[in-house]
């Protein structure tokens, strides 16, 4: 059990670590607490689950289980992309008007933006959370003989009472049942002439993949920041914006590409969100967001290990501390208290080394 609830936390601790990765490099460059980056991350989060449920791509004919990953893969990419852009316009329309107003005023800016991507997405896909749609295996009907070995569906189209068109998923064969010609006859009736079956994913499967993720893109970001140019661009605006704009770097080029590359990794971990809690909804980038930034902040805020140390650190805690005070102290109701326990655990850290466990002082002439 201790084996599993670690493997759960460190799924989890990737996760916060895909969001924090957006808070601290944002904050390094321009010091703005960008509370609006759980938005960006429960953008990517819809935008993942309409590719996995709409675009159909477990269709192409290749040999199993191709189809599906390569669903996948197209889900990540497109969910990072649109996280990606929505950061860039987002930081063109609201933050940048507001880049010299002082840290409050961006705050509040920052925060208002929150509000409003939320609300927009209420509206636009309603405040109903949306199940995770689970992988699917297409078959030709003319490819399944005798007994059926699986659940198999197909799609049909409804209208409801108010007027709106929904899919929903019909339940046409059920495992065992055998597949005559009357049974047949009954499914090509009714308008079909393939059926698919539901993959589930495992949690300990979608667990090492965001694990996996998580170890991948560090060596990118790293290469990123220390062997590219815009990453020099990016280190020196962090340490001193005006005097990187007197030796000809576009500071707000800069700022934009950093903009999106925290959110197109928070695309990730968007995906990989759903793909293991199983479902979606507006507020999804609130919570994770808020501790997201916990994270950041104890592993030094600014710094990019530091957030991937400190969401590691976080999820282990939130799993593992409650399983310890469950199991050891017999305190039944100890998981309810999970959310506490996080921000508890920021309180010792800053109490402990105010600047996070890999940030460094910063030391201000006057």
């Amino acid at each position: 059990m201790f084996f599993d609830y670690l493997m759960n936390g460190l799924g989890l601790g990737a996760i916060f670590a895909f969001i924090a990765l957006g808070y601290t490099m944002v904050y390094g460059i321009i010091k703005l607490i960008n509370f609006a980056h759980g938005e960006f991350f429960m953008v990517g989060a819809y935008v993942g689950y309409f590719c996995l449920r709409d675009l159909d791509i477990e269709r192409v004919g290749l040999p199993q289980p191709l189809p599906i990953l390569l669903d996948f893969f197209v889900a990540l990419w497109a969910a990072s992309l649109v996280a990606g852009l929505l950061a860039v316009l987002t930081e063109r329309v609201a933050y940048r008007p507001v880049r010299k107003a002082g840290r409050i005023a961006a705050l509040l800016t920052a925060v208002g933006v929150s509000l409003l991507l939320q609300n927009i997405a209420v509206q636009v896909w309603g405040a109903n959370p949306r199940s995770f749609p689970d992988p699917r295996v297409f078959h030709a009907l003319d490819d399944l003989e005798g007994e059926a070995q699986a659940n198999y569906y197909a799609d049909r189209e409804f209208t409801t009472t108010q007027g709106e068109t929904v899919t929903e998923a019909v339940l046409l064969i059920s495992q065992g049942d055998v597949l005559d010609a009357t049974k047949r006859a009954s499914i090509e009736d009714q308008g079909f002439d393939e059926v698919y079956e539901r993959v589930t994913l495992s949690p300990k499967s979608v667990q090492y993949f965001v694990i996996l993720a998580l170890i991948g893109w560090t060596p990118i970001l790293w290469f990123l920041v220390k062997r590219t140019r815009m990453g020099k661009a990016m280190r020196a605006a962090s340490e001193d914006a005006d005097a990187a704009r007197l030796m000809g770097i576009n500071i707000n080029l800069v700022v934009a590409l950093t903009f999106f590359v925290g959110a197109f990794v928070a695309g990730v971990g968007g995906v990989a969100y759903i793909a293991t809690y199983g479902k979606v909804e507006p507020m999804l980038g609130f919570l994770p967001g808020l501790k997201a930034f916990v994270a950041a902040v104890i592993g030094g805020i600014g710094s990019i290990p530091g957030a991937i140390i400190g969401g590691l650190i976080l999820g282990v805690a939130e799993a593992i501390i409650p399983f310890v005070l469950q199991e050891v102290f017999g305190w039944e109701e100890a998981f309810a208290w999970k959310d506490a326990i996080a921000f508890a655990f920021l309180i010792v850290v800053l109490v402990v080394k105010p600047t996070g466990l890999l940030g460094k002082p910063m030391r201000e002439k006057v």
